[in-house]
């Protein structure tokens, strides 16, 4: 990670130019650890430390675990001189570092894109969304609920921004959602539950004002992979909705590797002979053999020739 990227000056440029808010989210708690950044460089656990910021600076998309609040609660540690407890140098030490750049990079473009509510460029027949939207503005049931709904709440205090939209509850994978729960005592949860259920009906992402906001299809990165969503409302033609390549380019941002049988089968076979390699080498360690008897005696137990340039060996035990 480079020093610039670390900066107070290039952090708050990246953080302003971030979707969901995240200049808000971050800003404050990365200033704060550049004002402790003698005290982190003196810790045991300093690079640990600096990969939580790196987080901070990393698209909110990507985000496995809330970055934010664990940098407050470390900053707040590091402020009064506090040792981590070892649940929580244990969670430092699993944290994997951010993607690399590139990935960062084009996860953070396509979040401007869906912050704004955009997913056009994925759909071929955009005719289809706009053939249901047309007929869900001239609903008078949905319409006539929603005035109900309008007259026994203050919708006003459930707006996410200037905009006026409400969202419904998130879908997630399972339907595992911790919210998923009857909760009937407080306004907010009865209109959460009343609301949930009229998008539901109505195959709805939310409401802008009085405007009924159908749910399209998206894909969308996540921490762990990339999660499609085709609305039941959608008569899907896999070979004629989607525009794969744009969405394969979106998934292949994660970096993974080139997939197929055979590239598969050769990587398993690789791995193996990796294991293999460092089990017969360490082997040579304890009965104390080197230089040609050492090699010698990993090519026989790999079926190697003992000929053969050593190259293979040294890149099989840097794996």
């Amino acid at each position: 990670m480079t020093m610039l990227r670390r900066s107070r000056k290039s952090a708050t440029a990246r953080l302003r130019g971030m979707a969901f808010h995240h200049f808000e989210r971050c800003h404050e708690v990365a200033q704060k650890f550049h004002a402790l950044e003698k005290r982190i460089a003196a810790h045991p656990l300093a690079e640990d430390i600096w990969n939580v910021y790196d987080w901070l600076l990393a698209p909110y998309t990507l985000w496995p675990v809330d970055f934010a609040g664990l940098a407050i609660h470390i900053v707040d540690l590091l402020k009064v001189r506090r040792d981590f407890d070892s649940d929580l140098i244990l969670l430092l030490n699993i944290l994997d570092s951010p993607p690399k750049e590139s990935t960062q990079a084009a996860i953070g473009a396509y979040e401007q894109t869906v912050a704004q509510g955009k997913y056009d460029s994925l759909v071929k027949q955009p005719q289809k969304f706009m053939e249901h939207e047309a007929q869900l503005q001239q609903d008078a049931e949905l319409a006539g609920l929603w005035r109900k709904i309008c007259q026994r709440f203050s919708t006003g205090n459930f707006e996410v921004n200037a905009k006026r939209i409400i969202r419904r509850s998130m879908s997630q994978e399972r339907n595992f959602r911790p919210n998923l729960r009857f909760a009937w005592k407080k306004r907010k949860e009865k209109f959460d539950m009343i609301f949930d259920a009229l998008c539901h009906r109505w195959i709805l992402y939310g409401f802008e004002g009085d405007k009924p906001l159908l749910l399209k299809i998206s894909a969308n990165p996540t921490p762990h992979g990339t999660m499609i969503v085709i609305p039941r409302h959608w008569s899907f033609d896999r070979a004629r909705d989607l525009d794969w390549a744009a969405i394969s380019r979106l998934h292949r941002a994660h970096g993974p590797l080139r997939g197929g049988p055979k590239l598969s089968n050769n990587r398993i076979l690789h791995r193996q002979d990796v294991v293999l390699a460092k089990r017969l080498d360490a082997e040579c360690k304890r009965r104390g053999l080197k230089g040609s008897a050492r090699y010698a005696y990993i090519c026989r137990g790999m079926k190697k020739d003992e000929n053969s340039d050593a190259s293979w060996l040294k890149r099989l035990l840097k794996g």
